[in-house]
């Protein structure tokens, strides 16, 4: 593209497409955004969230305009939420006691082994749901287990 002014060429801008990769992989995308093995939470995190080609494929885009993986990785997660979290306490409700890992990675986002679902302590989903809408939709498991 080139831009003009007053009839003069001032610059002339190239853009950079990042080709969209069919079998993109954590492993792959750890190595083309030069994230070290050792951020073993951040690859966790990412593992989670971008559980898809089309997610993994969205990240890199999106990243070469982040600051920090993690930073976008964070914005992803709340676009999440908002898109396809609980909206009410009653449908929470129910997907806890259908699963209760699955309800909890809803409706925080987050991987949830045992230990996270542990740290909550409580086997109530009213009260976790509750705490959660309390603290903000956005609130992470450890954010809530402090006030349960």
């Amino acid at each position: 593209m080139t831009i003009a002014l007053n009839n003069q060429e001032v610059v002339n801008l190239t853009t950079t497409e990042i080709p969209y990769h069919t079998d993109l992989t954590i492993e792959k995308l750890c190595y083309f955004l030069d994230i070290s093995p050792k951020a073993t939470n951040l690859i966790t995190s990412m593992k989670f969230m971008l559980n898809t080609v089309e997610r993994l494929n969205e990240f890199l885009q999106r990243s070469t305009f982040a600051n920090h993986p993690l930073s976008l990785l964070t914005k992803m997660r709340k676009e999440h939420i908002d898109a396809h979290g609980y909206t009410d306490k009653a449908t929470f409700v129910y997907d806890y006691y259908r699963g209760k890992q699955s309800a909890l990675e809803k409706l925080f986002q987050e991987h949830m082994p045992a230990w996270k679902v542990n740290r909550l302590n409580s086997d109530d989903p009213e009260r976790i749901y509750d705490v959660y809408a309390e603290r903000g939709k956005y609130s992470t498991s450890g954010e809530v287990a402090l006030f349960v």
